[in-house]
C-alpha cells in the first residue's frame, strides 16, 4: 500500500471517529445542562414555603419559573433526539418536577 492510498482509507476514519465524539459530547452537553435545571428546580421547589416573606416566596417562584420551564424544554428535546437511548431515557424520567 503507498501513502496516497493510506490517506483515503484513514481520513475517512478519523473523521468518522471526530464526528461521532462530538456528537457524543453534544448530547452529555445537553443532558448536563438539563440534570442541573431538574436539580435546580427540584431545589428550588423544595424551599418555597408558606411562612415565607412574600418577597422571598415572589423571587422563588420567578426562579422556579425560569429553571422549571428550562428543564422541561431540555427534556422534550432529549426525548425527540435520543428516544432510542434506553439510558438517556431513564436519567431524564428520574426526575419528577
Amino acid at each position: 500500500m503507498d501513502i496516497e492510498m493510506v490517506k483515503y482509507i484513514i481520513c475517512p476514519i478519523l473523521l468518522s471517529l471526530f464526528f461521532s465524539v462530538q456528537a457524543i459530547d453534544k448530547k452529555e452537553s445537553i443532558l448536563q445542562d438539563f440534570i442541573i435545571n431538574a436539580e435546580n428546580c427540584q431545589h428550588l421547589a423544595s424551599e418555597w414555603d408558606s411562612i415565607l416573606p412574600q418577597v422571598q416566596q415572589r423571587d422563588i417562584e420567578k426562579q422556579i419559573d425560569i429553571v422549571c420551564l428550562t428543564a422541561r424544554q431540555l427534556r422534550e428535546v432529549i426525548k425527540r433526539r435520543y428516544q432510542d437511548d434506553k439510558k438517556t431515557i431513564s436519567i431524564i424520567g428520574s426526575f419528577d418536577f
